[in-house]
């Protein structure tokens, strides 16, 4: 099993040297995390602060983008100029690392050297940003770090403190609330030991078992293709935490096998889109956001994983929903029996890709344990089962985890860079009262209305997130904008969830909608209709996150009785607006039968603890369900599974 990226396989002979530094750096930025993640510095006897960690990873992130500048220049200045500013940042890192709490008692005091050390580590960042992902946080930053300077000659509420630049520069660069604070701590304590446990299940086959798991659970209803995407990219997703990644590592599969069985290009590509989106809602890992949600707030990961666990349902239920309908209406096949693999024997060659996952929620809930010492284990045990099981005969082999490691820590990369891109954000918003001020702004804007309130914010999310990576989204949605939603009596975890979830939608929704764009450039189709079609598939997304404000119940803050009330009569009025808006239900609906599915549903999907008296609203959808059912018959041999498959 070769892990290493096919762009390395074959390096320039005189850039083999970069190839192993680039290489290197990246293992040592998961071997940093797992050690401490195993607490390997306590047992050594050593005593290192946060920071310090931090500054060492983030170094040789940087580090390692700047020797993939000059591994893929085509010039031998661009490559010799990266190479410099590789040394250059290595060295001022390392010192930062080494000598932290010289530097921090020193800076209040702003002495010369430390701001042109503190220029070159903060202008290290700004340059590798573009590189790794893209202009738009590059412009936010750039955008912020230009508050921090002159917001003292803004006018009104939005003046700020007046702040020396030399002392913004330090407190950005070494300050813990700047480049080296939470949002950086998560990225690379946390998070990189998921991306290796998520690359490991890659490199041993967990994701053909995924895939073969998929088909043969979902393969023999009708519209099977397009429930095999949504439930692999959810599994995918849930491990990856990148949906425009999900997309390109399952769309390449899913998407063609959707087109092969009728479906449209846009419509098949929007599905790829919005299952891979959802992933990061799913259990147990969620992506990178949902830790950083975890330490911001100051709440158990495990505690936010059961709150987002009904959202999660909700909206891959709707997908489910949509898939199923369109395939009736358009008489789509199911996959063809011979495709199908037995669902016992991917059981069967798959069996010990379980044993991970049980050890990590075994880990998580009935231990307690800490997520990345949690991730760590897991790993240990699937790395165990690989060597000694192997998948369809293929066992790991030792000389297969180096590169695999390697690879990790590459991958780590945009990860490290948009995490200490947002913590300049948010070092700026605590150094000029910003947040502060932001907050109350928006709250005013409302009238302290909590509907007007989650409508803006809700806006202000799609907005911010269109165009950034999902982590960068939230932790600027959640410094920014929650904050409003939590001063007028949100619950701060449905507050966080709501921004969470709009920022994430800014992946399906246009005009910058890059999971959508990625999934129609493999489907050929447009990207604005793909986008239009993902928008029309996860409708209920739109409105289920106005719903946590109203409902604890969908964040699991409630009886069991009310959640799962909650949960029935909200998948019961998804099923009928989507019924109405595609036109099927059990046949093809004509306008008025769809106008009264509609309503039905709307009424189903109102929960009854919005206002007092809604309990009637789900007793009336759910008799007008019944009475649908048994008005609305299909036409004549149109259930024939021959035809259209079964339903799930």
């Amino acid at each position: 099993m070769d892990t290493t990226p096919e762009e390395d396989r074959a390096p320039v002979p005189a850039r083999k040297p970069i190839v192993w530094l680039e290489g290197l750096a990246g293992t040592l930025i998961v071997l940093l995390s797992i050690a401490y993640a195993g607490d390997i510095h306590r047992y050594v006897g050593l005593s290192i602060y946060d920071a310090q960690l931090l500054a060492a990873g983030l170094t040789l992130a940087l580090t390692t983008g700047f020797l993939a500048i000059a591994r893929r220049a085509t010039g031998q200045m661009l490559c010799v100029l990266a190479l410099i500013a590789a040394a250059v940042t290595f060295g001022a890192g390392a010192y930062l690392s080494f000598d932290y709490i010289t530097i921090t008692m020193e800076a209040p005091y702003l002495p010369m050297w430390l701001v042109f050390l503190s220029g070159a580590f903060l202008g290290a960042l700004l340059l590798n940003i573009v590189p790794s992902v893209g202009y738009g946080i590059l412009v936010v930053v750039l955008v912020f770090i230009g508050y921090g300077l002159f917001g003292h000659l803004m006018p009104g509420a939005f003046r700020s403190r007046e702040t020396l630049p030399s002392e913004l520069l330090i407190y950005l660069a070494t300050d813990a609330n700047g480049m080296l604070g939470t949002a950086l701590k998560v990225a690379i304590v946390i998070v990189v030991p998921y991306l290796l446990f998520g690359k490991l299940l890659s490199a041993c086959g967990a994701a053909s078992f995924f895939n073969d798991g998929a088909l043969a659970l979902m393969g023999r209803f009708r519209g099977g293709p397009a429930k095999v995407a949504v439930t692999a990219s959810s599994l995918f997703g849930s491990i990856s935490g990148n949906a425009v990644g999900n997309v390109v590592g399952t769309g390449v599969v899913t998407i063609p096998m959707m087109k092969r069985a009728g479906f449209q290009p846009a419509y098949a590509g929007a599905v790829e889109a919005t299952a891979s989106t959802g992933g990061q809602l799913v259990p147990p890992v969620m992506g990178a956001a949902a830790f950083i949600m975890a330490d911001m707030i100051q709440v158990d990961y495990v505690n936010i994983m059961l709150a987002a666990l009904p959202a999660a349902i909700l909206y891959y239920v709707a997908i489910f929903i949509n898939v199923d309908l369109r395939a009736g209406k358009r008489n789509l096949l199911a996959v063809p029996r011979e495709e199908i693999p037995s669902g016992w024997g991917a059981l069967k060659a798959g069996w010990h890709f379980v044993i991970p996952f049980a050890v990590l929620f075994y880990a998580l809930f009935a231990l307690n344990m800490r997520p990345e010492r949690a991730a760590v284990i897991a790993t240990v045990v699937l790395l165990f089962a690989s060597f000694v099981i192997g998948y369809k005969g293929d066992r790991m082999k030792l000389r297969d985890l180096l590169p695999l490691i390697a690879d990790t820590g590459r991958s780590a990369l945009d990860l490290i860079i948009v995490c200490a891109a947002a913590g300049i954000i948010i070092g700026v918003l605590n150094i000029s009262g910003l947040a502060f001020n932001l907050t109350m702004n928006i709250v005013a804007a409302s009238g302290s209305n909590v509907a007007v309130l989650a409508v803006i914010t809700a806006l202000i999310s799609v907005v911010l997130g269109m165009g950034m990576p999902t982590v960068g989204v939230y932790i600027l949605l959640a410094t920014l904008v929650a904050p409003a939603l939590v001063e007028v009596g949100v619950p701060v975890i449905a507050a966080h969830l709501f921004v969470f979830y709009f920022g994430l939608l800014s992946m399906i929704t246009p005009p910058v909608a890059l999971a959508s764009f990625a999934a129609a450039n493999i489907a050929g189709a447009s990207a604005w209709t793909t986008s239009m079609e993902a928008m029309k598939i996860a409708w209920p997304a739109y409105i289920v996150p106005f719903l946590f404000i109203s409902t604890p119940a969908l964040t699991f803050d409630g009886t069991w009785t009310q959640v799962i009330w909650t949960l029935a009569t909200a998948i019961l009025g998804i099923y009928m607006v989507t019924a109405a808006i595609v036109g099927f239900f059990r046949r093809s609906l004509n306008m008025g039968e769809r106008v009264t599915i509609g309503i039905a549903g709307v009424l189903a999907l109102l929960p009854a603890s919005l206002l007092p008296g809604f309990i009637w609203t789900d007793v009336i959808g759910l008799i007008a369900f019944c009475g649908i059912y048994a008005l609305i018959r299909p036409y004549p041999g149109r259930e024939d599974p021959r035809h259209v498959g079964q339903h799930p």
